[in-house]
């Protein structure tokens, strides 16, 4: 959820777009008996949101907008009793959430959006925001429901924070991220257990230093507060998480970015932001996301894109470029069977960066065989990746200018190296 389900598209959209409940460690897909359709009439909010929010790992989203809009109707013409409207917050949350998790499905960035989902995500964002505000004011609400409003008010202003960050609205994005930095530390101070609130500061502890500039400036005085964002990630992890699946993934994304960070170049091993230990945490965190949540999977799923591209990057640090090939390659899959099957309003340069990728592992990969499956002809496609890349484009999409640049620069600087060995 997501700013990361996740402030950017990539690395921290990945999680902090997602910022969403999750009230299961269930790894298993089919494990519980789907209910009938009159059971959902009933449902309370959070074990709806569980089922969907885990079906959204496998792209089944078309059943749930009709199951959560109805159910929002039916909790609006309720009598507004204290109980009530904090259920009905928690549904317009959720709401937001499952469009919010449709935007990364769709790898929506600040050149591809889609209005109607753009317009229904912030939408809901703003309900559950405004209720959330009108039940603060009530001198009923208990302890335990205070922390919980303060978490859904801070997240709520964290998903318009990202998607004015992603239009370029930095002043209303710096504004709304302040606001919901403030409401999960209001969060934490009522419930100092409360897992998600972690998460939610966590990603943006860790966000707005690694993106920098004003956002960092404004927000952290300029501090370097990578560690506490990573540290309080950490900490939920280790707590009855609602959130774990994006707590996995987002502590993943993190601790990838970490490794290509040039500002951690000479750290030593025993360093906790050093490149041997932060791949050392990712690679433990992707095996820990896949066991948990892809082992046992719905018949005719192919994959989750976002897993595969995580794996895939990963690779390509090690310069495992075989492996990688084969990570994209069934991403690329993925995005057709997306396309093809479920009718997703793919973004086409998301596509495009993976074909890219793509032809940059068929030639590493070929390099890596001693040399003796590339030859003197091989300059030419090696020429154009480079002058791809310096022309300005992409080989992987991150909404970060900062990030999207570091591993612009890794990519141009093994090529740049296989174009000296080869004497082109």
């Amino acid at each position: 959820m997501n700013l990361l389900w996740r402030f950017s598209f990539g690395i921290i959209s990945c999680c902090a777009l997602s910022l969403f409940l999750w009230t299961s460690e269930s790894s298993n897909a089919e494990e519980t008996e789907a209910p009938s359709e009159a059971q959902y009439d009933t449902m309370p909010a959070l074990e709806m949101a569980e089922r969907a929010l885990i079906d959204t790992l496998y792209y089944r989203f078309d059943e749930w907008f009709p199951r959560f809009k109805q159910r929002i109707q039916q909790q609006e013409s309720l009598p507004p009793t204290l109980a009530n409207r904090l259920e009905l917050m928690r549904f317009y949350f959720y709401m937001a959430g499952l469009y919010g998790e449709l935007t990364h499905a769709l790898s929506f960035t600040e050149k591809y959006q889609l209005e109607d989902i753009r317009k229904d995500f912030l939408y809901y964002s703003g309900k559950a925001y405004d209720l959330a505000e009108e039940l603060l004011d009530k001198e009923s609400l208990s302890r335990a429901d205070r922390a919980d409003t303060y978490f859904y008010m801070g997240t709520s202003e964290g998903y318009m924070a990202l998607l004015e960050y992603g239009e370029g609205s930095l002043l209303s994005a710096l504004v709304d991220g302040l606001s919901a930095d403030n409401h999960l530390e209001e969060a934490l101070e009522l419930d100092p257990g409360h897992a998600d609130a972690h998460v939610g500061l966590g990603v943006y502890r860790y966000g707005n230093t690694r993106i920098g500039g004003l956002g960092n400036f404004i927000m952290q005085g300029g501090e370097d507060l990578r560690l506490v964002g990573l540290q309080h990630l950490e900490t939920a992890l280790e707590k009855e998480i609602l959130s774990r699946p994006l707590a996995l993934k987002t502590l993943a994304w993190f601790y990838i970015s970490e490794q290509i960070n040039p500002d951690n170049a000479d750290l030593p091993d025993r360093d906790p932001l050093s490149r041997y230990a932060t791949r050392s945490r990712a690679l433990f965190l992707l095996d820990q996301y896949e066991r948990l949540y892809f082992t046992n999977v719905p018949g005719g799923f192919i994959g989750n894109k976002g897993l595969s591209m995580m794996k895939g990057i990963q690779y390509v640090i090690d310069r495992e470029y075989a492996k990688a090939l084969n990570e994209f390659e069934k991403n690329l899959k993925i995005c057709e069977a997306l396309i093809r099957i479920h009718k997703f309003r793919l973004n086409p340069q998301y596509v495009d960066t993976v074909n890219a990728v793509i032809e940059f592992c068929k030639l590493m990969e070929a390099a890596g065989a001693g040399g003796n499956r590339l030859h003197r002809e091989s300059c030419g496609p090696i020429q154009k990746q480079i002058e791809f890349i310096e022309s300005g484009g992409s080989v992987i999409q991150y909404q970060s200018s900062k990030i999207r640049g570091e591993i612009q620069n890794m990519f141009h600087r093994r090529l740049k190296q296989l174009a000296t060995r080869m004497n082109c």
